[in-house]
């Protein structure tokens, strides 16, 4: 790079004012540090990688502004920015001085070009004087609580949720039964290992524990990129949880998944892959192209973490069925986070899917001691699903809806015990779900697959005969609409049972509302929605407003 001419074009963004002066070649994965001499003339002080970057920026950085510190140099969001003319930002952060105090700086960043490059023009300036006391503790107070919320959040659903389902494990001996015991072993692992993810400072115990309580395969990561630099980030990101494998072209990526997968061999458990674009003898999109001809997408998620992010080339990732997009550069906290818990994902639904899949061929041909052992694995995953958070919320919601349409029509003559099989079993509308594989497309062909499944899980499990038939109408119908365009017999209007319609109607509020506020998913099932719905539930929807904002 011509450094005077970088000099130069520093020289036109910033003045002597500033400190901590850096500008980031991602591509190239430099970083140059410049400071201003006595005489007031910019010089480069160093270069470093980006790795050598981010591990100093961790040492000056208050922890609880890192995450924000990286997000504002991300290069996707930047080229965002930059596309709706503000090539400027900043970020507020805490830096450690010299004295051992930590005082406020301001990142004034620009987004560039300069000899055909995109950079990343990043200085720093003391505003520390300028906060008022008030402001400051204001912040910290804020900071604190937020802090403290979010970790009591994860500690309740992380730590409570593993302890639940581990008990009914051991409850139903399940361990012992000798039936799929490879994926319950790998179950249990893959608990364990969301739990790690969420506590770091657990997972050396926990990983310790269950590698002596079992016969634990630690989880492996395939890293595929031409760059040693990017290989060696990533393993330093990733190696405290999974093995490590590397490829560094696409045809030794296909080896490795051939060796480590296909061919059922699992010296190296592969549960992820992390997947450069462009590289040399054969590039990434010929590890895709052999991933969906193998129908391999369902089984291991795929993140890409290629530098090359115009929109051709994300328009064209995202027609295979990858997980992820990693932002160069990368926010090692949240990279962590986010794929580790994509990986333990797909891990549990994965050993749940080969569960369940076999139940239905062994129920045929073993002995009436192994058929209690299959149905208490079933019994397990149906409680899961019926006592974790959504079916709690889906669950008061129905009864909300169905409590409203008895009131505002008693002629329907709702009876309690009806309406109590109703809000018990609605989570299970979907729960022949668990059976299918990750990946399939939902078509009238692959939701009456789903439906069989559903039913013979049912029989399997439920004992009450009033229950069983309520259950089973809510599976077989909840995807029909009331307007005669849904699955998969396009039935029309009251053909669809009520019990299904309140399912539906339900679910749908409750889905709409994770991605909206509850506003927009009343007036979406309301408005926009309205002819897929009865128009009696309709209007029981708009009556109970209040009684559902206290559920959401």
């Amino acid at each position: 790079m011509n450094e005077k001419g970088l000099i130069e074009q520093v020289l036109r963004i910033i003045n002597a004012n500033y400190s901590n002066i850096y500008v980031i070649d991602i591509p190239s994965d430099r970083v140059y540090s410049f400071n201003f001499t006595i005489a007031n003339s910019l010089v480069i002080k160093e270069t470093m990688s980006y790795t050598e970057f981010i591990d100093i920026a961790k040492k000056f950085v208050h922890k609880d502004e890192l995450s924000n510190y990286f997000e504002a140099i991300s290069l996707n969001k930047l080229e965002v920015e930059a596309q709706k003319g503000n090539n400027e930002t900043k970020v507020k952060y805490r830096k450690l001085c010299e004295t051992g105090e930590y005082r406020w700086f301001v990142n004034i960043i620009n987004y560039l070009p300069f000899e055909g490059r995109k950079l990343i023009f990043m200085m720093s300036e003391d505003v520390n004087d300028r906060l008022i006391d008030s402001e400051e503790s204001r912040l910290k107070l804020e900071n604190e609580v937020y802090n403290y919320k979010r970790r009591l959040n994860q500690e309740t659903e992380s730590i409570s949720d593993a302890i639940y389902q581990i008990n009914n494990l051991l409850d139903n001996n399940m361990i012992n039964s000798g039936i799929h015991i490879n994926d319950t072993r790998d179950y249990i692992n893959s608990v364990f290992n969301k739990v790690s993810i969420d506590h770091p400072e657990l997972n050396q115990a926990i990983m310790s524990r269950i590698a002596s309580s079992s016969s634990f395969l630690k989880p492996t990561i395939l890293i595929v990129d031409d760059s040693s630099i990017i290989r060696n980030s990533l393993k330093r990101i990733f190696a405290e949880d999974f093995n490590i494998l590397f490829a560094k072209n696409g045809n030794e990526a296909i080896s490795i998944i051939n060796d480590n997968v296909l061919s059922g061999n699992r010296e190296n458990n592969i549960v992820g892959i992390l997947l450069d674009l462009v590289m040399p003898v054969s590039d990434g999109f010929t590890v895709l192209d052999y991933m969906k001809n193998n129908e391999l997408f369902g089984r291991i998620p795929v993140a890409i973490i290629s530098g090359d992010e115009t929109k051709e080339t994300r328009r064209r990732v995202y027609e295979y069925d990858i997980v992820d997009m990693l932002e160069k550069p990368f926010n090692t906290n949240n990279i962590r986070r986010r794929i580790g818990k994509i990986i333990s994902l797909y891990i549990s639904s994965n050993n749940l899917q080969n569960i369940v899949n076999a139940q239905s061929e062994e129920l045929k041909s073993v002995d009436n001691e192994s058929i209690d052992g299959i149905k208490n694995i079933i019994n397990v995953i149906v409680n899961n699903i019926l006592n974790n958070e959504d079916a709690n919320k889906i669950r008061k919601i129905a009864k909300v809806i169905a409590s409203g349409y008895q009131n505002m029509y008693p002629d329907k003559n709702m009876e309690t015990k009806f309406m109590d099989a109703i809000v018990n079993t609605v989570p299970l509308y979907n729960i022949g779900a668990i059976a299918m594989k990750p990946d399939v497309v939902i078509t009238a062909s692959t939701i009456k697959q789903e439906i069989e499944y559903g039913l013979s899980i049912i029989d399997a499990i439920m004992i009450d005969e009033y229950e069983i038939g309520v259950a089973k109408n809510i599976i077989k119908y909840s995807f029909e609409a009331f307007n005669g365009q849904g699955y998969p017999d396009n039935l029309v209007g009251n053909a669809i049972p009520i019990e299904a319609q309140i399912a539906n109607i339900t679910v749908r509020l409750y889905n709409y509302s994770k991605v909206k506020s509850l506003q927009s998913a009343i007036k979406t099932i309301t408005e926009t929605d309205v002819i897929k719905y009865n128009p009696e539930l309709i209007e029981v929807v708009k009556q109970t407003k209040k009684d559902l904002r206290k559920i959401m």
